[in-house]
């Protein structure tokens, strides 16, 4: 199941960081909701960043047992 998980993750963060650099080349004509929108993924793809490496150490340790 843990190894099921981390892939969906890897690809949610896949599709996401896709979704970021097409926001990215645009950010200087974005207005300020568009700017909001960009700030809310940015933090979305570092929240799973973390829920990525924090299940990846768990399945690391659960390994070794």
């Amino acid at each position: 199941m843990g190894e099921m998980t981390l892939k969906l993750l890897l690809g949610q963060l896949g599709l996401i960081a896709v979704i970021w650099v097409g926001m990215a080349i645009f950010f200087n004509d974005m207005n300020e909701a568009s700017k909001i929108i960009f700030y809310l993924v940015t933090s979305w793809a570092l929240f799973l960043l973390v829920i990525i490496i924090k299940t990846w150490i768990r399945e690391r340790k659960e390994k070794t047992k």
